[in-house]
């Protein structure tokens, strides 16, 4: 047994892989085990959405996911010979307005690698075959009782027939779709642009094409009716029944190709078959004392949207960072209640949402389908509902504004109405500005200022980023106390928390007097971005989003706010 081990990892598919990476960044020893004989070879889970090329971004992953996938910038949907629906990715407002397409054997290499980097150990050809805790950690027990490991928490990252969720007991509540669905990755010679998805509606069914990394390659996926899934939701803990799904042969798949399509296009060469029901369900907790369920293991849901890994993802980069301050100390043990508080109703919106779009693309009835239609033709010409559809799919608009350890302090309205009550108090517009911007809970939006230079540079990291905003006027009092806030952050939190004070200024004020991190934003892109007309601060957490805010910026209710989180100084 290892009883210095702060975290075993159950799984090793990408949000296993990612969880273990994220824990080592963040400073803690880590195992993965993994029944499976090797890595994934097929391509399975595809496209990498915005949100999660940020996150890439900050884990060092980027490039090389970039380098490998296909960037894809345009969605289609068509029916009855014509295009109903083109979404323009590049109009989201997110430094990579794109879907990556990327195999998932790629994704997991990447991740892989940089675990392994980290000093993570990946132990393949291994199985958990029981787990108990208590108030000091969990014991696992692997292969039968070869080994027996002790660390202080366990993730269970395995996936949908999750042993981890059978062991905690947790009910996996929800059911089977009534279709099955089949696909293949094959060469494709299509005058069909590559960089774009391509949706079929047709009455018998829906088909869609997405693009490979390789040229002239592409997935193509499509549901078969009138065979509904018969086995009923798994008693509780159970996992969910394993597909039972005949891979199609090349023959059917180009069958139903011209036959949904109307296009004259030669399927060869395919490197993956298969056929699989979807489920839509959710663990009833993400959570029982030490050990945490993440990805697969916590929700599964339709395909369609490509939610599925990147949501897991997201979950891994939520939990890690909590995980890390509470297993050092740093952080109050509470904090770890807001993983079920903030990743529980964004996996439940997903199941409602890709359900919905299910149901949708699968309707079989004659009027169900012209109403549907043209309502696509309708919505097609309405920005406002592209723009919210597009900022969903891509998950940018995920957010935990109701989450337990978000908060924000902002100034009377009434004193902002009659005028400034003080030197750095915000005028009514101002206040209204405020109101508009990032709001406790959301992501935290990247800004360009200083000629190339990024706020996302400044995020990136294991810490917090306190950003200090000078707001449009210069007085020496406003230095003052921006200088004081961060030094009093940096004295009680230095190792935890970066403060930068931002100014809207071509050089360094004289006034300014402080010898920490001053960043120019000579054009108020910043300010802009973040509502920061007036003097306010911005508490940014290691995942990106919002933890506190205030305006003007007040020490007292930040010190409040970090004293519910920290549990040093």
């Amino acid at each position: 047994m290892d009883p210095t081990l702060d975290a075993l990892v159950v799984g090793a598919g990408p949000v296993g892989l990612m969880m273990a990476g994220e824990l080592a960044r963040h400073g803690l020893s880590c195992r993965v085990i993994d029944e499976n004989e090797g890595p994934s070879t097929t391509s399975k889970a595809l496209g990498v959405h915005s949100r999660t090329l940020e996150v890439f971004e900050d884990i060092g992953a980027l490039d090389e996911a970039l380098a490998r996938g296909r960037q894809i910038h345009a969605n289609n949907v068509y029916a009855e010979g014509k295009r109903l629906l083109h979404v323009e990715l590049d109009e989201l407002d997110a430094p990579y307005p794109m879907v990556l397409d990327l195999p998932q054997s790629d994704t997991e290499e990447i991740l892989e690698r940089l675990a392994v980097s980290r000093g993570v150990k990946v132990e393949r050809r291994t199985r958990l075959t029981a787990l108990a805790q208590d108030e000091g950690g969990v014991r696992a027990t692997l292969d039968g009782g070869r080994e027996e490991v002790r660390a202080r928490w366990l993730l269970g990252c395995d996936g949908a027939h999750s042993t981890v969720r059978h062991a905690l007991d947790l009910a996996f509540d929800g059911a089977p779709y009534d279709s099955v669905w089949l696909a293949a990755d094959v060469a494709m010679d299509s005058v069909l642009p590559d960089d774009e998805f391509h949706a079929f509606l047709s009455p018998e069914g829906a088909l869609a094409i997405f693009p490979l990394p390789s040229p002239s390659r592409a997935r193509i996926i499509y549901d078969r009716p009138g065979e509904a899934a018969t086995a009923g939701a798994p008693a509780a803990g159970k996992p969910a029944a394993p597909s039972t799904v005949a891979p199609p042969t090349l023959e059917e798949v180009q069958v139903a190709f011209s036959a949904r399509t109307r296009l004259r296009a030669t399927l060869s060469d395919p490197r993956w078959l298969a056929g699989f029901r979807i489920h839509r369900r959710i663990a009833s907790s993400f959570r029982k004392g030490r050990v945490f369920l993440a990805g697969d293991a916590a929700h599964i849901h339709s395909p369609l949207g490509g939610q599925g890994m990147n949501t897991g993802i997201q979950d891994a980069y939520n939990l890690a960072w909590k995980l890390a301050l509470v297993a050092r100390g740093v952080a109050r043990p509470s904090l770890l209640d807001s993983y079920q508080a903030e990743r529980h109703p964004v996996a439940a919106a997903t199941l409602q949402g890709t359900g919905l779009a299910t149901q949708l693309v699968t309707l079989r009835h004659p009027a169900a389908r012209w109403a549907r239609d043209r309502l696509a033709e309708v919505l097609s010409g309405v920005e406002v509902v592209q723009q919210r559809a597009l900022r969903s799919a891509t998950q940018v608009a995920v957010g935990y504004r109701k989450s337990p350890i978000v908060a924000e302090h902002r100034g009377s309205l009434i004193a902002a109405r009659l005028g400034r009550g003080g030197p750095e108090q915000p005028s009514f517009a101002e206040w209204l500005d405020f109101g508009a911007a990032p709001r406790p809970g959301d992501r935290a939006p990247d800004a360009r200022y200083d000629g190339d230079r990024r706020l996302f540079d400044l995020l990136r990291g294991t810490r917090h980023t306190l950003l200090l905003f000078d707001g449009a006027d210069a007085t020496p009092a406003g230095y003052r106390a921006l200088t004081s806030i961060a030094d009093r952050v940096r004295q009680r939190l230095g190792d935890h928390v970066t403060p930068h004070i931002i100014v809207p200024r071509t050089k360094r004020p004289a006034e300014l007097a402080w010898d920490g991190s001053v960043v120019l934003d000579p054009e108020g892109v910043m300010h802009q971005r973040y509502g920061a007309a007036a003097e306010c601060l911005y508490l940014v957490r290691p995942d990106g989003y919002v933890g506190f805010r205030s305006q003007p910026a007040d020490i007292g209710t930040l010190d409040a706010y970090l004293s519910r989180i920290f549990a040093v100084a």
